[in-house]
């Protein structure tokens, strides 16, 4: 009975000690967290809106392809959509296993028998 409650007094105390640092970490960061907020307060008072992202193809992109496709075709073609196939990184990596394993395959012809001489009888 006597190690039951020594056993049991050790877990209470490694409990309380976890309990404590637990208490204290969530303090510092929300003492973080506030004074973050309160820097970021006074650094923008009033925030400017993020410049919207372009959508599409770039103009010098269309400007380009229509005159590839101007040169190849005579003038008589016509540009009439562009877009950009669907990045596949699973064939980049399939492509990569090929490649890195095509040179370590096994050799099937290592034991043919070599000639065969008078004196061996087999």
């Amino acid at each position: 009975m006597d190690n039951l409650i020594f056993i049991l007094s050790g877990f209470g105390v490694v409990m309380l000690v976890l309990a404590s640092l637990w208490l204290v970490t969530a303090t510092i960061g929300r003492g973080f967290i506030a004074w973050e907020a309160r820097q970021a307060a006074a650094a923008s008072p009033v925030a400017a809106p993020a410049p919207a992202a372009p959508q599409g193809t770039p103009a010098h992109h269309v400007v380009a392809i229509a005159a590839a496709v101007a040169a190849m075709t005579g003038g008589r073609g016509r540009v009439v959509r562009i877009s950009a196939p669907a990045h596949q990184a699973a064939a980049w990596a399939q492509e990569g296993r090929s490649a890195q394993f095509a040179g370590r395959k096994a050799r099937r012809d290592w034991a043919r028998p070599g000639p065969t001489t008078p004196d061996s009888k087999g």
